[in-house]
């Protein structure tokens, strides 16, 4: 699925820095058409390693001469609405041709991404006809009740300006006994790393990449409808099994009972653990009107019957969604990933948690100034 993405305020440019980063390092091609990083700061735009240099726009001048919104989400829209012209005219240079989906990123905690990301959103929906989809990241509690009601504005603006949304909670994914830096490190490979590979396995650029069932772009933009959570888990083979071959013919090797169970078994157990594990955000899956799955690995480690068997059990975990599930054979690997994804879901917990803390901020703002209304 060849994807235009643009990261938006400095949460959604670091983690377009880093698909960039994961799509050059895992060898995909033709998958990102075109990358844009938009935001009011000028510092967070310095420090991008991978956005291309003139992909990377400040926008507002005017307005914040370059120095960001200070979380005021109200300012980032009105920016956002100024800068809709120069903004149509950054995507269109870029070429559209190539492109399948739009994807926008965007923290919604602070300011520029969660002004923004409605404004431009429903922009490309009035000029593309490709989907335009958003990846959000939920902000923590320990990111303050401000920005749970920067985020709760934001969820039902950005809800009506895109065909689906990915929710990922901070709140689930920080690390307890890591420094804030590490943990965010953390967070954002835990955000991109799964959907590389999504984006990737239809747009194979070799017959050794073919999987039995692919997963292109029509798979996924069928599954995707709403609000969508994903999860993945992963596997891999010992050093010691790659280096000789084939694991069966190393006598050696300390395997662990998990290694050791039959490819399709092991198919099977991934799915499980990536769609009944920690998912991106907090929700019921059982409810999902939708659902797919995809496993990415070693040809040998792939199997049909565990494919089958996996789709089998996904219809029944979720109680009849429509299920899609493929592969995505890698020759030179000795991993395997599972990515599961659920949309069409009618509440996630995650957005209930937010707007309880945006309440308890209301409260405390109406009780400090009773002729406030709201943010």
């Amino acid at each position: 699925m060849k994807v235009g993405l643009i990261g938006l305020g400095q949460a959604g440019g670091r983690l377009l820095d880093l698909f960039i980063y994961y799509n050059d390092v895992l060898g995909h091609k033709n998958v990102l058409p075109f990358t844009l990083a938009l935001n009011t700061a000028e510092a967070d735009l310095r420090g991008m390693k991978f956005v291309p240099k003139k992909d990377r726009i400040l926008i507002g001048q005017t307005t914040v001469k370059g120095h960001g919104v200070g979380g005021d989400p109200l300012l980032g829209s009105r920016i956002a609405e100024q800068e809709l012209r120069n903004f149509r005219r950054y995507v269109s240079e870029r070429g559209t041709h190539k492109v399948d989906a739009f994807l926008l990123i965007a923290g919604l905690g602070g300011g520029t991404g969660s002004g923004s990301i409605p404004v431009f959103a429903k922009a490309l929906k009035e000029v593309y006809s490709e989907p335009v989809y958003a990846l959000a990241l939920l902000p923590s509690s320990d990111e303050g009740k401000l920005n749970a009601a920067n985020a709760d504005r934001c969820i039902g603006e950005l809800s009506k300006s895109v065909d689906a949304v990915f929710y990922f909670d901070n709140e689930l994914w920080r690390g307890e006994a890591k420094s804030l830096k590490d943990s965010f490190l953390d967070m954002n490979d835990t955000v991109v790393k799964p959907l590389i590979p999504l984006f990737a396995a239809g747009e194979v650029t070799s017959s050794g990449r073919v999987g039995v069932k692919v997963i292109d772009s029509s798979d996924i933009m069928h599954s995707l409808h709403g609000s969508a959570v994903y999860g993945y888990s992963e596997w891999a083979r010992s050093v010691k099994d790659t280096v000789k071959g084939f694991a069966k013919k190393v006598f050696f090797v300390n395997k662990t009972s998990f290694d050791q169970l039959e490819p399709s078994t092991r198919c099977l157990a991934l799915v499980q653990s990536a769609a009944s594990g920690k998912l991106s955000a907090e929700t019921d899956p059982h409810k999902a009107q939708y659902a797919l799955s995809l496993i990415e690995g070693h040809p040998e480690d792939l199997s049909r019957e565990g494919m089958d068997s996996a789709r089998r059990w996904l219809e029944e975990f979720t109680s009849g969604a429509e299920v899609r599930a493929g592969d995505y054979p890698i020759p030179r690997t000795r991993q395997m990933m599972v990515v599961t994804v659920f949309s069409g879901l009618p509440a996630l917990r995650s957005i209930e948690r937010i707007r309880e803390m945006s309440r308890e901020y209301q409260q405390l703002r109406s009780k400090k100034n009773p002729a406030y209304t709201d943010i």
